[in-house]
């Protein structure tokens, strides 16, 4: 299920009577709540409204039902008509009840991801690919790190490693991958990590892109600037990231960067 709270600025979306609930809902008794369903794109939805003294607040969301029970907060509400104080206690219903309880999810998460020593901030690379790779795996490291916390250490929260041991942790088991690792037929390690070997590129080399050469190239043997910047032109890439075009002479450079 999907929900979202509405902050409507100048307009409503399209064939949402969003006026037409303000006027019924806010009509009536503070904490009383309505609905209005629909269908967009074949999905049905619903949009909750709540009175609030002074407004409505309204939810959208692809299910759920306009409940509440127990479990449910109850919540009390103050104001003033021409002066007189008013009070009123009632229970939240079920979309409203999620909204308060899991509204700060993502604040939540978005603070680990950030703490540092953070992926994201450590890559300093402003190449559009590889942000949105340290996003996704940054994404990734906080989700595994709560699934922990909550389905491991649930019942035992003190026992469970703080963001900066996991993160440390995961660095090492990212460094000492073992899809990178070769073995020998008896199962020992023979070579861990990327190997900086200086390759060749394929003919009509043009680019490498999703695990493979794109050989679309004008020119059997072309050459490119070496990313080194020396100003040589080159067929030569490094093993560790095919398509980083390196010169022979600038690739103990990149070793050097790259460790």
């Amino acid at each position: 299920m999907l929900e979202a709270l509405i902050k409507k600025h100048r307009y409503w979306p399209a064939l949402v009577p969003g006026d037409a609930m303000d006027n019924y809902i806010g009509r009536l008794n503070v904490g009383e709540y309505g609905a209005i369903s629909g269908t967009h794109s074949g999905v049905p939805y619903n949009i909750w409204g709540m009175k609030e003294p002074d407004y409505v607040m309204k939810l959208m969301a692809t299910g759920g039902q306009l409940l509440s029970d127990e479990t449910c907060k109850e919540t009390k509400r103050t104001w003033k008509v021409d002066g007189v104080e008013r009070t009123t206690t009632f229970k939240y219903p079920f979309p409203v009840d999620w909204h308060f309880k899991y509204r700060h999810a993502i604040d939540d998460h978005n603070n680990l991801r950030h703490a540092l020593p953070s992926i994201e901030d450590s890559g300093s690379t402003k190449r559009l690919l590889v942000r949105v790779f340290s996003f996704i795996l940054a994404l990734t490291e906080v989700n595994a790190f709560l699934a922990l916390r909550y389905f491991v250490f649930r019942h035992n929260p003190d026992g469970c490693p703080t963001l900066l041991s996991f993160r440390r942790d995961l660095a090492w088991q990212m460094i000492n991958n073992s899809f990178l690792q070769q073995r020998t037929e008896a199962g020992e390690i023979l070579v861990e990590g990327p190997l900086h070997e200086l390759k060749t590129a394929p003919n009509n080399a043009r680019r490498y892109s999703y695990g493979r050469w794109i050989c679309t190239a004008k020119f059997k043997y072309q050459q490119y600037y070496c990313r080194m910047r020396c100003g040589k032109c080159t067929r030569y890439f490094c093993s560790c990231n095919p398509g980083y075009w390196v010169c022979q002479k600038c690739h103990h450079k990149h070793v050097l960067e790259a460790s």
